[in-house]
């Protein structure tokens, strides 16, 4: 019976030789794609489900900063539907990145990458192009994509960077490792609630000075919400969204 180690050893090779393979794929994708072939376009959008499966695999793995970007690229490519000229440009920064950390001309030491995410291209929406983009992170955790497509329009319009995580264990540990300027999470996610998420960062020395809010249609007197850390934010979901957040980010200093 092979050892766990060799196990784990396996994983990670595989790992390792999954991303040089897509990455090669990414070249081609993008050649055919600038050049109007259906194939591209096909191939470019099997993409992503491709990249969301490697990068599961990644958390398990030694390689957090290939899987960070990873990560970073994947919430990238969630938010376009016909990349653009610039967006490709985007995208070859990522694989150039990724490339670069394999190869191991790009290091990082340590588990806090914030410097380093924030160097990674964010989405531009054709429609945003004017607005002014912020040094300011924004972890967004939202199950749901179609809220979570309007609660990231919503933070993009202010000029923020936005990262949006599905899973709240997931969320815990890229906290961790990027540091992002504010958590806004959903109180309703998967396998822990966002009450749960705020507790779990307000408890680690890693975490609890990340400003956190959580976004709910309970009032903040709700007997759901006696849990929450002091210091936690609330936002209404509803009508009041806009006037709340812009409480939320005043209250952190957050600009």
């Amino acid at each position: 019976m092979a050892s766990i180690e060799s196990y784990d050893a396996q994983v990670e090779s595989e790992y390792v030789e999954e991303t040089r393979e897509i990455l090669d794929e990414i070249d081609v994708i993008m050649e055919q794609y600038i050049s109007g072939s259906e194939e591209g376009r096909r191939r470019f959008d099997a993409l992503l489900g491709k990249l969301t499966g490697l990068s599961i695999t990644g958390r398990y793995t030694s390689h957090a900063l290939l899987n960070v970007t990873m990560t970073r690229l994947v919430n990238y490519l969630e938010q376009i539907d016909r990349p653009e000229t610039a967006q490709f440009q985007d995208i070859r920064t990522f694989s150039d990145t990724m490339r670069g950390i394999l190869d191991g001309s790009i290091q990082h030491d340590g588990w806090d990458f914030s410097e380093f995410v924030r160097s990674l291209p964010v989405p531009r929406p054709v429609d945003m192009e004017d607005i002014e983009h912020l040094d300011v992170e924004v972890m967004l955790v939202e199950a749901r994509k179609t809220a979570a497509r309007l609660f990231e329009r919503e933070l993009r319009a202010c000029g923020y960077r936005v990262t949006t995580i599905s899973n709240p264990l997931e969320a815990i540990a890229m906290a961790v490792r990027t540091k992002p300027d504010l958590v806004l999470s959903s109180a309703e996610l998967d396998y822990i609630t966002g009450i749960d998420l705020a507790c779990a960062l307000s408890a680690m020395p890693a975490t609890k000075s990340i400003p956190f809010a959580l976004l709910t249609s309970y009032d903040k007197t709700h007997a759901k919400l006696a849990d929450l850390p002091e210091n936690a934010a609330i936002l209404n979901k509803g009508t009041k969204f806009g006037d709340d957040l812009a409480d939320v980010l005043e209250r952190f200093n957050i600009t």
